[in-house]
């Protein structure tokens, strides 16, 4: 009878340091995940980028841009990227006249993204970011990213737009 009351009490004690254990070690992964998606950008923050450098050469200086902007974070390679664009083509937001349209390639050479704008056939502008450097002010890891910006370059939002029915995340209030 002590036998099996020193064994309960062993196994229960043993049961509680297992579970403590499990239990710290979820709380301590659960910021590791969430730093996997750090984003730097916010509601309020200020634009990141004073200029950029287009495939085809031209300086989009958003100091003096005072349209609203769309700015999208994006790689070729990326599937969700592809279902983004391929919705921004078949959408009427190409239509708005005070909206900018800023596509940024993440780790594409300028030929590569030169392909993809033929490929999918956006008016818009398209930028190389050959060394992630431009995307390193938005965001640590994630695509596509879909970044809403006011005429006065203040973020309304900065959103990971991955799976299906991505443009439905814009919004301009």
């Amino acid at each position: 009878m002590v036998r099996l009351l020193l064994l309960s009490t062993c196994l229960f004690t043993l049961n509680a340091c297992v579970s403590k254990t499990v239990a710290n070690s979820q709380q301590t992964s659960a910021p590791l995940e969430k730093s996997k998606y750090q984003t730097f950008v916010s509601a309020g923050s200020s634009l990141p980028l004073t200029t950029v450098t287009t495939i085809d050469g031209e300086v989009i200086d958003f100091t003096q841009d005072k349209s609203r902007k769309l700015i999208i974070l994006f790689a070729t390679w990326c599937s969700d990227s592809q279902r983004a664009m391929k919705a921004l083509s078949q959408s009427s937001m190409l239509q708005e006249d005070d909206l900018h349209i800023i596509a940024i390639a993440r780790e594409n050479s300028i030929d590569e993204v030169r392909q993809f704008k033929q490929d999918y056939n956006l008016p818009i502008d398209f930028v190389a970011d050959v060394d992630r450097s431009i995307y390193q002010q938005f965001a640590e890891a994630g695509i596509p990213r879909l970044v809403m910006v006011d005429g006065s370059n203040t973020v309304i939002d900065a959103v990971l737009a991955e799976g299906s029915n991505q443009l439905d995340l814009i919004h301009w209030q």
